[in-house]
């Protein structure tokens, strides 16, 4: 149920005096090997998800939850198919067995149950290719992700580390719904997060997303050190060139029309604007769909279907950007 929000809900907003500020740096394919933690109780998740052409959209993770370390974890498998932006399919399974988890501490290479779910590496042209191989229940996709993008990974406001592996990606492949196989190709994103510490300090969640414009692409978050108050980060990639960290006293991010949903104030409206020297970037973000799940126990997670719309300028090109996007909210 979504109800309207009250007067003195306040919007969530990028703080103008953060402390912190975020350093990528180049990756390598070490980055997204399997990790592990020195704590007990860690979560470590490899993400990918997709807008396709044909009005189909995809979201693919695979989630290490440890409890007790070495000796019992959770390993989930999500795979979320949507048409225009509405959930049509949300698989989900379950591992409790350390034995049915196999994961490379050297190179992107992830078996569930013996099975091959990720696979990736750099070609001999020097690009980044992934083959996913998602299979939930009565759900499958078979995707081949290359990175268009140069990559780059840093630490967030709470510690954990966070690679952007594909920040941008030509994806291709086929999804399958019980026995409907759907050809798609469009635009993909894969990153991977580790060592991630639930409520650890400075981190109480987070608004992440990105926009793709013609040839440039906008990464962007706001980590939320307290109810409404979150530090910026946003990062622009050229395509076949480099990127472009954003000093965080530069971004003004908003977001407003608060509605509740499952017992939490959720925005319906965004606003992100950068004006410097280097950049412009103004878009604003509506709220098409929303899918809540459960995240960690007593995590809220929502992942939007944002239409946007605005203009960048960044690299000495001007581009606009007219549509869908996919972002998250998660609250711990």
């Amino acid at each position: 149920m979504i109800r309207e929000n009250k007067k003195d809900e306040k919007p969530y907003r990028s703080s103008k005096d953060s402390t912190f500020h975020f350093s990528p740096s180049a990756t390598s394919v070490k980055d997204d090997g399997f990790h592990d933690s020195s704590a007990s109780v860690f979560t470590e998740w490899w993400y990918f998800d997709s807008v396709f052409d044909n009005g189909y959209s995809a979201q693919m993770s695979l989630r290490f939850l440890s409890i007790v370390k070495n000796r019992c974890a959770i390993i989930s498998q999500r795979l979320d198919i949507y048409k225009d932006g509405a959930l049509i399919r949300h698989a989900r399974k379950k591992y409790y067995s350390l034995k049915k988890f196999e994961a490379s501490c050297q190179y992107p290479l992830v078996k569930l149950d013996k099975n091959q779910v990720i696979k990736g590496g750099i070609d001999k042209d020097g690009t980044w290719v992934y083959h996913l191989t998602s299979k939930v229940k009565d759900v499958s996709a078979d995707l081949v992700f290359e990175g268009c993008t140069e990559g780059w990974k840093g630490t967030n406001p709470g510690g954990d580390s966070w690679a952007v592996l594909l920040p941008r990606a030509n994806v291709k492949g086929v999804l399958k719904i019980k026995d409907e196989e759907i050809k798609v190709q469009g635009i993909g994103y894969h990153d991977h997060n580790w060592d991630v510490r639930r409520a650890a300090a400075g981190n109480h969640g987070w608004f992440w997303g990105k926009i793709n414009f013609d040839t440039l692409t906008a990464n962007w978050a706001v980590i939320f050190k307290n109810r409404s108050l979150g530090q910026p980060i946003l990062v622009v990639n050229e395509i076949n060139g480099t990127y472009l960290n954003i000093d965080p006293k530069n971004i003004d991010f908003v977001g407003n029309s608060l509605r509740k949903d499952h017992g939490r104030y959720i925005p319906r409206h965004f606003d992100l604007k950068i004006n410097t020297e280097n950049i412009l970037l103004d878009v604003s973000m509506d709220v098409e769909h929303v899918h809540h799940v459960r995240r960690m126990v007593k995590a809220h997670y929502w992942r939007f279907h944002l239409y946007c719309k605005g203009s960048i300028t960044a690299f000495g090109k001007t581009q606009k950007i007219n549509g869908t996007q996919i972002a998250e909210f998660l609250m711990f």
